[in-house]
């Protein structure tokens, strides 16, 4: 017999041995770093304990349809790790003759599964922990980080380490340019400086300060008129034209459709489904009542004296009623699955006004009327960007 927690990744509910978790936390501050495997999230801190935090759905092949609310805490051998979850469904007991191949079952991330179990009528994915992660990552999570530290654009990380002269701290500061420093662009090459120029432009435009990305632009224009630069130029150009495009092209009535029509359809569909359940139950009522007194209407029957033929008659008519109306009674069953369509329906009606909402909200500019800015406050617009980009001559 295994014990078990259980939690859920998407639809699927995946279970490890309990006795391998050490605890299950809600998702603490996570501080990204570079040049960690692609399914690690980054590093957090656990009461003065560092561990890293890896996304269990990359490492399982799985659509990442949502980032996870929980943090599963693992220990095995030597290393400590926490896993993202969706949810915990709670602790599971296997018998160890229901587990069965998942090679049956799964077609992605069967080299991390041991198995699969079926319980009442759950479908439980086991967790193989020991290959959970690859050997050749095992190093990164054996180092015990006792501390780290973000500035700006550089993450500064300390790490406990034993020598002949006993434990001792070693600080690394890893970098992002570091990346393109091992691709073989050093310091010394003048593309080194463009690329740290077009990383800043780059989080200054999806951070929406282009203030500081005109800086940034013009810097760059002074450093290299380069076949990179006209590219980039190119790329912004592209970006700026078709988020303009789109917000010209967002029909105003989109804006009564969120907030009219679509309530609107939803309370007539509730009143299709109220409607409908009522006249059903009146039919059912009805039939009900009449089903009852078929036993009384036999036994009249049956004390009838007369022509042959007349009896028979009525005795037929009367088995030919209860069959109709039996019939009947069975045919209006369709209200419960009728009703359960429709309000599926009014869901999907209800999910698609928020989305439509959220677009409004987002590229709005052509159904609310813009607010007259006092040209002290004025950050730099949309125009000004454009202007910009055509005085480089994009």
């Amino acid at each position: 017999m295994r014990q078990c927690i259980g939690f859920l990744l998407n639809e699927n509910e995946y279970i490890i041995p309990i006795l391998k978790v050490q605890e299950i936390i809600k998702i603490p501050q996570i501080t990204k770093m570079p040049g960690v495997p692609f399914y690690v999230e980054g590093v957090t801190n656990l009461r003065g304990r560092v561990i890293p935090v890896v996304n269990l759905k990359r490492i399982l092949s799985l659509p990442e349809d949502s980032s996870g609310s929980k943090v599963v805490v693992i220990s095995t051998g030597k290393i400590t790790f926490g896993a993202l979850v969706d949810n915990i469904t709670g602790v599971v007991n296997i018998d160890e003759d229901k587990i069965e191949p998942a090679e049956e079952f799964l077609q992605h991330g069967q080299n991390q599964i041991e198995g699969v179990a079926r319980v009442d009528d759950r479908l439980l994915i086991i967790i193989d922990i020991k290959k959970l992660i690859p050997s050749e990552d095992q190093a990164l999570f054996e180092e015990e980080i006792v501390d780290i530290i973000e500035d700006g654009e550089k993450v500064e990380v300390v790490k406990k380490v034993s020598s002949i002269g006993g434990e001792m701290t070693v600080t690394e500061v890893l970098d992002p340019l570091k990346l393109y420093e091992s691709k073989g662009i050093t310091k010394d090459d003048p593309k080194y400086a463009l690329i740290e120029e077009i990383t800043n432009f780059m989080n200054a435009v999806s951070q929406g300060d282009y203030g500081k990305a005109d800086s940034i632009m013009n810097s760059i224009i002074q450093k290299s008129q380069s076949d990179l630069f006209k590219e980039v130029g190119k790329v912004a150009r592209k970006l700026h034209d078709s988020l303009k495009s789109f917000r010209e092209a967002l029909d105003p009535r989109l804006k009564e459709i969120a907030t009219q029509q679509m309530p609107r359809a939803v309370d007539q569909l509730q009143m299709v489904i109220d409607k409908t359940e009522e006249a059903a139950n009146k039919t059912m009522e009805i039939v009900e009542k009449y089903i009852l007194k078929m036993d009384d209407l036999a036994n009249h029957i049956r004390e009838i004296q007369g022509p042959e033929a007349s009896v028979n008659f009525i005795k037929d008519f009367k088995n030919s009623l209860e069959d109709d109306l039996t019939e009947i009674l069975t045919t209006q069953s369709f209200q419960d699955l009728t009703g359960q369509v429709l309000k599926k329906v009014i869901n999907l009606v209800g999910d698609l006004e928020v989305e439509l909402l959220k677009l409004i909200t987002t590229f709005g500019l052509k159904i609310e009327e813009k607010k007259t800015v006092p040209k002290e406050v004025e950050k730099v617009s949309q125009e000004d960007v454009d202007d910009l980009l055509k005085e480089f001559g994009f």
